[in-house]
Parts: C-alpha cells; structure tokens; sequence
C-alpha cells in the first residue's frame, strides 16, 4: 500500500500531486455531471482514496470515523446523552492515545495498544467529533456523507484549521457553486503564500539560524533559542495553514483563517484570536464556555475568580490535549496564568475607572508596551512547548 512518507500533509510531494490530481478531477466531473450530489459524491471519493491509499494506518481512522457516527447518531440522538459523559466517549481514544506515549518503547506489553492508538489526526477529528456531539445533537440530517468527509478532509485533517460542521456542511452542499474562478484564484494566493511561509521562510530560520546555535552554550543558547523557534514555529504553521486554506478552495471548501499577525496581539485573549484562531475559538466554545457555566450553576466563588479558574482549567487542558509530557502541560499552563493575570487587570481597571497600570500614558505607548511584553511571555511559553528547556 502507498503511504505518505511523512505523516503531515504538505511535507511530501505524493500530496501535492494527490491534491493537484483531485482538483482536476473535480473540475472535469463538474464539466460532465454539473448537480450538487455529484460534488458531494466526489469529494467524499477524494476523501477516501486518500484516507485508504495514502493515509498512515487508513483501517484505524477509518474506524474512527465510523466510531464517532455511530456514537453520535446513537449516544447523542437515539438516547439523548449529552454532557460531560458523553463527550467523553469521544476524548478516551485520545486520552489513551496520549498516555501510550509517555510509556517507554521498552515496556513490550504496551505494544499493541500504542499500534492500535497511534491515529495520525486523531486530536483533530476528535476536537471535530465534539464539536458536532454538541452543537448538531437536534439535527436530523446529519448525514454520514457529510460527517465522512468533515471530519476526513484531506487537507484539515492532520493540521487544521478547525472547521465547524454547519460552515462546512452549507460548502458541501452548494456543490460545484464554488468551483469557480474567484476561488480559483484565491486558493492558488493561498497556496503560494504558504509555500512562501514554508519552505523559504521557516526553511531559512531553521537551515540557517537553528542548526547553528550548538557554538553557544548556557543562557546565550536558550536566549537565541527561544526567539528563534517562535518565528520559525510561526511560518512553518502558518505556513501549513494557509496551504489546507488554498487546497481547501481549489476543492469548493471555505476552510477557516487561522493566523492574522499574531504578534501584534495586546493581550492573550487578542493573541488567541491571531494565533490558531479556530483552536482559541474552540477552546472558548467548548472548554472555557461549559467550564465557566458549570461554576457559576455552582453559585461558588465571585465571577472574577469563576473566569480565572475557568481560563486556567482551558488552557491546561490545551496542554493535555497536545500531550501528556510535561513541556506541552506547562505551556498551555503558563498562557492560562497570562490569562488570568490579563483578566485580573481588566477587572481592576473596570473597577477603578482608570488604568491601574499604565495610568495616563497615551494610548500609543500604552499598545506598543502591551505588543511588547506579550510577545516576550509567548515567546517564553512557546520555547517551553518546543521541549527544549525541559
């Protein structure tokens, strides 16, 4: 069987010509049988030759997929589960997924589970499964098609953006409407973009920036280091993104923005709405929304203190959700403290009428600091996420 030789798409040039072939495919059935369902039936073909010819493992996703349906259509509809519990259901794969990896290849016995859990896109289709267990509970016309190739996008499934299954079921719908020369254009923009952002950008920091910092040592390395590694994460992931955003147009799907220069961001809450954007917007939806709601029903607590331990419990749990090592944990851990610390701020200044920082310093200098000292602190939580100071 045909596999990718890297288990991220857009790292190996058999995807590149898988997608270039869909395109065309999918251009040449629109010229022939030009009806909604024919679009539908197409890509969802796409989907799956690339799950079963090309994909790591294509019987454990598949089954995954086929897993979540059915808990869906039966946990969620049928019996009217829903909730913590059920939601569950659908994190354990991941949970399990997550833990095999902190086991040591020595211990043998472990074995045939780390085969059986190790998914490629597993943290993402589960996130998507999620989302549909919660928002598409009360709708009826869920249908497998449609969830098929939701959560087995080719382009979306390993790396994201996280896209919502009612934005993505009304493109599958429109059929061969979005075929179209505007969207042609703006895929191809896209796709260039992030070739840019990829392979000369993030390629350039990485060949010549940080495979020659080995001459430095002590404070100078991680210094060095650390900034570094956030512009080369940056351009190598949005890089990523903005390449599953043209693929995704090129094939009539709107796949979601994710990055909008992050870097100017004021503050944490602004960072997360440049910096995978569909993740922060997750997160809020469907971690720091219930979390929140869950104890203020509780009647516990003032709401300063309910939102910071809600904002906590998110961001930790991102780092769980990235792994179970404890630079991933301490990462999401640290942006949950600059959030709390952000929202405390806002909170005292709402309370006195005033900055109780900054004062009367003009707005100017007031934004330039805030970009500054964020950056730093991102800066910091990231090198810790790269593994490299722990």
């Amino acid at each position: 069987m045909i596999q990718l030789h890297n288990s991220l798409p857009f790292s190996d040039s058999l995807f590149y010509w898988f997608i270039l072939i869909s395109v065309i495919g999918i251009y040449l059935i629109k010229l022939a049988i030009n009806t909604p369902k024919t679009y539908k039936i197409g890509i969802s073909i796409i989907t799956f030759i690339y799950l079963f010819l090309l994909f790591p493992k294509p019987f454990h996703i598949l089954s995954f997929i086929l897993f979540g349906f059915l808990t869906f259509k039966y946990i969620g509809q049928k019996f009217k589960i829903k909730g913590f519990k059920s939601i569950l259901i659908y994190i354990i794969p991941l949970f399990l997924m997550k833990f095999l990896n902190v086991i040591p290849d020595s211990f043998e016995e472990f074995n045939l589970a780390k085969y059986i859990f190790q998914i490629a896109g597993l943290s993402y289709a589960t996130f998507k499964m999620v989302q549909v267990h919660i928002d598409e509970s009360e709708t009826e016309n869920v249908d497998f098609l449609t969830y098929f190739t939701f959560i087995g996008f080719p382009p979306t499934l390993l790396i994201g953006p996280i896209d919502r299954y009612n934005r993505f079921s009304q493109n599958f719908n429109l059929g061969f409407l979005n075929i179209n020369y505007d969207n042609l254009t703006k895929g191809l923009n896209y796709i260039l973009r992030g070739l840019v952002y990829k392979y000369i950008f993030a390629y350039a920091i990485m060949r010549l920036i940080i495979e020659h910092l080995d001459h430095f040592s002590g404070i100078s390395y991680h210094f060095y280091y650390m900034y570094s590694y956030i512009f080369y994460l940056f351009f190598d992931f949005a890089g990523y993104s903005l390449l599953a955003m043209g693929s995704g147009y090129l094939l009539g799907i709107e796949v979601p923005f994710n990055f909008n220069k992050p870097f100017i961001a004021q503050n944490p809450k602004d960072f997360w709405y440049r910096w995978h954007k569909t993740l922060g917007d997750w997160l809020n939806d469907y971690f720091f929304k219930p979390i929140f709601k869950e104890l203020t029903s509780k009647k516990i607590l003032t709401p300063i203190k309910r939102q910071s331990i809600a904002l906590l419990l998110t961001f930790t749990l991102m780092g769980f959700w990235n792994g179970f090592e404890i630079h991933f944990i301490l990462s999401g851990f640290l942006f949950g403290i600059y959030s709390m610390t952000h929202n405390y701020y806002v909170y005292q200044c709402r309370k006195h009428g005033k900055d109780v920082i900054f004062g009367n310093l003009k707005a100017k200098y007031v934004k330039f600091i805030s970009i500054l000292i964020l950056f730093h602190f991102v800066a910091f939580s990231i090198y810790i996420f790269s593994g490299k100071l722990i």
